[in-house]
């Protein structure tokens, strides 16, 4: 439906090649092979009943039909908003949408709305990086690091060795420009300096002070002026996250290990079986897989333990850490735990897959599931959304303005809000 001055239109989209199929049946990984078997195909914007369908086949919480009043004009229409009553949702219903129903307004978590795709022509390497200001970057198979704005548009093409490259605060791209060479390119594409530090995949971590790169068994650490900070052999290193002082790594040796900014190590903890599955770090606490089973809580001063939640299986997938302060982790199910260590649930029809979980910017996380399932679920274990359109996942990131990033086996790159 779309009102324009003092007409109202009311157009039958539930057929329509771009629209976004939704469903309020949590069960239901994917949209039926044809008809329209209930579920809402609208989106809302302030300032209108505008509505905006999106191509994608995305399972989603339904979203409401609704007129806003906050903005001055609507971005599809252009038009201030309406002062007549706007159509209700059961009229809707018999007119436009059958099924649909009448719900609250969409609120700031990922609602599961494609905004835009890109096909870069070759497979992803690693992961993807993203930017302050809603840019992405990831390197391909066929030697390309691409950049990508808010909008999906690509404004950075060209040669790149390593699997991921890093953004820094202020915008400049860190990635390897050769197989031993890393590089920084400034936001307008120049070339900023050049470091020669060894065979790398790229950087695993970075801030406003410094680059973290696995170097064979050594981790380096170089300044984001382009100078060798340090280096210190740890063992391989698989996963990384920044502290307020330095950086913490788990490595393939089965140990976790701090580093403080000047390289030192500040503690080694050793979980049951080994360290597995990836590093995480927020408020003074450091968040570890096991090959033993379950997650542990590390205190980042003194490297103790302040609690483990055990698991019947190895992580594999996380722990990552939502804003809220919610942990997810994965091996064969799927686990949320409390910040005190609670496991307050578990969902074992969504074993993370190759591309594990990635926090969302509120209490949220994306699970790239085995059988080609993408879901994301709330820090109680509520269902979000859930898709099988992405097929096979290979990567996934977020972005704090609430974009989803899912990169995909053949390249494809979704953007989904």
């Amino acid at each position: 439906m779309k009102q324009k001055q003092n007409k109202i239109k009311l157009v039958d989209i539930t057929f329509g090649q771009f629209t976004l199929w939704t469903s309020t049946d949590n069960t239901v990984f994917q949209a039926p092979l044809s008809g329209a078997m209930g579920g809402v195909y609208t989106t809302g914007f302030a300032g209108c009943v505008c509505i905006l369908a999106s191509s994608g086949g995305i399972s989603s919480q339904s979203l409401a039909i609704g007129v806003y009043t906050d903005v001055n004009t609507c971005p599809i229409c252009g038009l201030p908003p309406p002062t007549a009553t706007a159509t209700s949702t059961t009229a809707l219903r018999s007119a436009s949408t059958p099924g649909a129903s009448s719900t609250p307004a969409a609120s700031t978590r990922n609602a599961g709305v494609l905004m835009w795709t890109f096909d870069p022509g070759s497979e992803l390497r690693g992961r993807i990086a993203t930017g302050s200001d809603g840019s992405i970057f990831f390197i391909t198979r066929d030697g390309v690091l691409h950049g990508l704005n808010s909008a999906g548009k690509e404004v950075m093409h060209r040669e790149a060795a390593g699997s991921s490259p890093a953004v820094l605060p202020d915008g400049t791209v860190v990635a390897m420009s050769s197989a031993k060479t890393l590089a920084a390119i400034g936001s307008d594409g120049s070339r900023q300096w050049n470091l020669e530090i060894g065979d790398s995949a790229g950087p695993l971590a970075a801030t406003d002070r410094a680059i973290y790169s696995p170097v064979g068994a050594d981790l380096v650490s170089v300044s984001t002026g382009g100078s060798l900070n340090w280096r210190v052999n740890v063992g391989a290193v698989t996963s990384a996250a920044v502290t307020p002082d330095g950086v913490v790594v788990g490595t393939s040796r089965g140990s976790v290990i701090a580093l403080a900014s000047d390289g030192g190590v500040v503690w080694t903890f050793q979980p049951d079986g080994g360290f597995s599955g990836a590093v995480a770090y927020a408020d003074d606490v450091v968040y570890a897989g096991s090959a033993g089973g379950g997650v542990y809580a590390i205190d980042l001063r003194t490297g103790n333990p302040v609690w483990h939640v055990n698991s019947a299986h190895r992580v594999t997938a996380g722990p990552v850490v939502a804003p809220s302060g919610a942990i997810f982790a994965g091996g064969d199910t799927t686990y949320g735990v409390t910040a005190d260590g609670q496991l307050q649930w578990k969902n074992s029809s969504l074993k993370p897959g190759g591309a594990g979980l990635t926090a969302l910017g509120y209490d949220g996380v994306f699970d790239a599931a085995t059988g080609d399932v993408g879901a994301v679920l709330t820090g109680d274990g509520s269902y979000v959304w859930t898709a099988r359109s992405f097929g096979t996942i290979s990567t996934a990131a977020s972005s704090a303005s609430g974009v989803l990033y899912v990169g995909t086996s053949t390249g494809r790159i979704f953007a989904v809000r």
